[in-house]
């Protein structure tokens, strides 16, 4: 699979990105796959999918298929969990004027904020628990607010700011959530794993991660799996922003 940067992550439409999702999530298979069979595994067209492979830098779909079959054929290649992908998005972030920018910015509300609300769905819970144990360590009052566990909307006085983590950044719940804490005043701060979403769309500061999905098929239904170690970065990177304005 062609290395992507985070900055081309980043500009790639919600179709682009629905075809980068599911090549990295079936590398096996796309060697045997034509183009129309991606276009419609994906959910787009076939001019999507040339779109794409343009992006990875390959003059059309057959190059890319080459290309993934060499890294298949690569003797180093297992099935072991690929981290390259959150790595490379930790890197980059430190280096990009744009991330440093906004990590700031949010350290900022949060450091002026009388109390930090950590949101987010049922399987951010242990990050939301560990954001909270990370604030209150340097002295912030921090409060957790999962989907599902009531909404418990923020009282001006307090001089609240909200931190929403959601990866896919789209459901039901978390958006009227979300659009609960907009309406009480409250500076907004999300985590999801593309800007391409309502909630990033409504938050003050957005951090996306564009981490590969990969699908989870369970008694709970369809889940869409991504790797978590990007959210940890930013939250101790966080952290030890917030520490360094009350130092100020």
């Amino acid at each position: 699979m062609p290395v992507f940067s985070y900055e081309q992550l980043r500009k790639m439409n919600p179709g682009e990105f629905r075809v980068y999702n599911f090549i990295a999530s079936h590398l096996d298979a796309v060697p045997e796959m034509n183009i129309r069979q991606i276009a419609e595994s994906a959910g787009v067209s076939t001019t999507t999918v040339l779109r794409f492979c343009e992006k990875a830098g390959c003059s059309g779909y057959s190059e890319l298929k080459y290309r993934i079959r060499q890294e298949l054929d690569t003797p180093s290649r297992n099935g072991s969990f690929d981290a390259d992908p959150a790595i490379r998005y930790m890197k980059l972030a430190a280096k990009d004027s744009q991330f440093t920018d906004k990590m700031a910015q949010a350290a900022k509300i949060c450091a002026d904020a009388g109390q930090i609300i950590l949101s987010g769905n049922r399987e951010s819970r242990p990050f939301i628990l560990y954001g909270a144990y990370l604030f209150s360590g340097i002295g912030k009052a921090a409060f957790t607010a999962e989907e599902g566990w009531g909404s418990a909307c923020p009282k001006g006085e307090t001089k609240p700011a909200v931190l929403i983590l959601s990866s896919q950044g789209d459901g039901e719940e978390m958006v009227s959530l979300t659009n609960r804490y907009k309406k009480a005043g409250a500076p907004l701060i999300s985590v999801t794993n593309t800007e391409h979403c309502p909630i990033a769309r409504m938050s003050d500061v957005n951090f996306s991660c564009y981490m590969p999905e990969i699908s989870r098929i369970s008694r709970h239904g369809r889940t869409e799996l991504v790797s978590q170690i990007p959210l940890v970065y930013l939250l101790e990177t966080l952290t030890s922003e917030i520490l360094g304005f009350q130092k100020q």
